[in-house]
């Protein structure tokens, strides 16, 4: 009323008339804000998640949380921008932390470029805890890298790990210095220099704690909580920073030289040798038979050109080589290809397991898993390879009809209740079907008004 054009007031006005169609679940520990559809279709999951991460973190690092966590989650990621920043149109964060209360996009708003929701929150989780014991005395690489370690502990897929540009990075000398960390988060360069911050900072937690243990983190934090700087605290806890950075430096260059170290990681000039002959890069490659980069090429070569079988023995040599490559060129849903290509539908779901495993976000290969499960009638799997991709994308159909159809297979009627119900919300092609099927899980487990 006094100021028409006040833009933040206006954005944030917008924002409660979003929020007004949120719903709230909450328990003892937790107060949840989310789109209702979506809350009906994965809050019960968030909860658990989040509790079971106090649980975990809380023990761990040795906080008494008795207040409750307030968190919310947004499909809309301009709505997620104006409830943290205050304006729309800011791009790049997956969740922010404000001591007590957690902001999130959901998965609708990461569509195009998925991430696994459950990091999100456990990684934001940690930050509850360490802005709690150190009253938000905390420096940004230390919080960020303690987030960025314990969601790895909490589970292997989760998290960053050394690929060939950071290992790259590293062994030319390009680390932030530990008592500067905190600078590489303020203007990178890039935004993969900002994602290496973050694994840089994550690394040198992973340190701290081989070699001093977890007790001088806590310590550490202890102190931070005491007002000292964290340089100084480390002095205390660890050791001297001009030794604690140089032993920093040989850890993270010893990290880099063991990824893949059957590997040549010399860089080829992949445009003169394509350019003499069509031959000309199988025949670089026999004489560098371990090279990345050109069994990389050679198989996408040999995929253009329908070589399947010599794709093969590329893509097979190359994860002998490199098993925990899980990037966008990865051999395993390649060679998952070529078994489909071939007809060998085992082999391909062998290979896109064994991809799932190491990659927390491979919608692809669990889409394409539901199927050859399902075809397979391996109920357990499936089930777990549903409950894999819920992580993921709980938004999906996919997912829900899936975990029906396991659950009804394994003659287990509340979880199929369960998953029926949200299908149910995503519209599926066959409604009736559907409620039948729902109501049958229903009279199987006596709630017979309601199978009626």
């Amino acid at each position: 009323e006094q100021d028409a054009y006040n833009v933040q007031t206006f954005n944030l006005l917008e924002l409660q008339d979003e929020l007004s169609g949120f719903v709230t679940l909450e328990d003892g520990s937790f107060l949840l804000r989310m789109e209702r559809i979506e809350a009906q279709l994965y809050g019960t999951e968030v909860l658990e998640l989040l509790n079971r991460a106090k649980v975990t973190l809380s023990e761990k690092y040795g906080l008494t949380l008795k207040d409750r966590v307030t968190v919310e989650v947004f499909p809309n990621q301009d709505d997620f921008a104006v409830r943290t920043f205050g304006m729309p149109a800011v791009s790049g964060y997956l969740g922010v932390c404000f001591g007590k209360v957690i902001t999130a996009n959901s998965p609708a708003s990461r569509r195009e470029n998925p991430s696994n929701w459950e990091a999100v929150l456990w990684h934001e989780f940690c930050h509850v805890v360490t802005l709690e014991l150190t009253r938000n005395r905390i420096p940004r690489w230390l919080s960020e890298g303690i987030s960025v370690y314990e969601e790895v502990q909490a589970h292997a897929t989760w998290g960053q790990k050394m690929d060939p540009r950071s290992r790259q990075h590293i062994l030319e000398g390009a680390l932030t210095p530990l008592g500067q960390l905190s600078s590489a988060f303020m203007n990178p360069k890039s935004g993969w220099h900002l994602n290496f911050a973050y694994f840089e900072s994550a690394m040198a937690v992973d340190f701290l704690v081989q070699n001093y243990g977890l007790e001088a983190v806590r310590n550490v934090l202890d102190d931070l909580k005491a007002g000292l700087p964290i340089n100084v605290a480390l002095d205390r806890r660890c050791a001297a920073l001009a030794q604690l950075e140089q032993n920093f430096d040989d850890f993270a260059k010893q990290q880099a030289n063991a990824l893949a170290p059957g590997l040549d990681w010399s860089k080829p000039e992949l445009d003169v040798i394509l350019a003499e002959d069509n031959d000309a890069l199988e025949a670089w490659v026999r004489e560098h038979p371990n090279n990345f980069i050109g069994l990389i090429a050679l198989s996408t070569k040999q995929i253009e050109e329908a070589e399947w079988e010599a794709a093969e023995i590329t893509l097979k040599r190359l994860i002998s080589l490199y098993p925990g490559y899980e990037g966008g060129d990865n051999a395993y849903e390649k060679l998952a290809r070529v078994y489909r290509e071939l007809n060998r539908p085992s082999d391909e779901r062998r290979t896109l397991e064994q991809f799932a495993s190491i990659s927390s976000e491979a919608v692809a290969a669990n889409h394409r898993l539901i199927e050859l499960q399902t075809a397979d009638a391996d109920w357990t799997e499936l089930a777990r390879t549903a409950r894999r991709l819920q992580g993921v994308d709980p938004l999906l159909r996919t997912v829900h009809a899936a975990a029906a159809v396991a659950a009804e297979r394994l003659d287990n009627p509340v979880s199929a209740v369960t998953s029926l119900e949200r299908l149910l919300l995503l519209e599926p092609d066959d409604p009736a079907e559907t409620h039948y099927r729902l109501a049958h899980a229903l009279h199987s487990i006596g709630r017979l008004s309601e199978a009626k």
